[in-house]
């Protein structure tokens, strides 16, 4: 993908570098951290053709270097139409909720929950089938929470683990007794001990975060 492309795709800061596809031409070579602001038809030059041009710019981009990038993203825009490239579409426009295919932020949360699951000694048949459960607890927005995802169990396979937060979750009335057998660990329950070990950010959802 160009990066002219990459720009007309993304929704916020890209700060991975990327490189202009001809020689010569002086694009940005990353973007820097912070707001983005849209940029309106206020910087379109007056000779320009009145088409939609729907991008984000970084602050304080000069009127020359927009109108640089205005000119050649219209331009890829009516190259690409005249090849019969359809425009870019969401990669999660197919996936949940209206399939049951795992949106990126769901398999991103399934694989580091994974990760997590076979480090605390999960085979790797049992992590993936709590993983699977979980993505249909969190679609389900269920309160109810494993063991394995959270933070404060220690112990690294069966028959090891206890909870670093037996006070909290009322395990028990002191650490020498907060061991927790296999089968507790693998059910879904409600804790108020609870925090979760994976965090990451997703969009339409509040799980994964601690």
């Amino acid at each position: 993908m160009s990066w002219l492309a990459r720009l007309k795709k993304q929704k916020g800061p890209d700060t991975h570098p990327t490189k202009p596809t001809e020689p010569g031409f002086v694009g940005f070579v990353g973007t820097p951290d912070g707001h983005i602001q849209k940029i309106s038809g206020s910087a379109e030059p007056a000779n320009d053709a009145p088409d939609a041009w729907d991008v984000y710019i970084p602050p304080g981009t000069s009127a020359a270097t927009i109108a640089k990038f205005r000119a050649a993203s219209l331009a890829l825009d009516a190259a690409q139409r005249a090849a019969g490239i359809p425009p870019l579409r969401d990669p999660d426009a197919d996936c949940w909720p209206p399939s049951a295919a795992m949106t990126g932020a769901e398999i991103d949360t399934f694989t580091a929950r994974l990760a997590r699951f076979t480090d605390k000694g999960l085979d790797l048949n049992a992590g993936e089938r709590l993983a699977d459960k979980l993505v249909i607890r969190d679609r389900e927005c269920g309160d109810r929470r494993a063991c394995l995802e959270c933070r404060h169990l220690a112990g690294h396979a069966p028959g090891s683990w206890a909870c670093g937060g037996w006070k909290q979750a009322g395990i028990a009335i002191r650490a020498r007794d907060a061991q927790l057998p296999t089968d507790f660990v693998n059910v879904l329950q409600r804790c108020e001990g609870f925090t979760d070990a994976i965090q990451l950010q997703h969009q339409g959802g509040n799980y994964g975060q601690a």
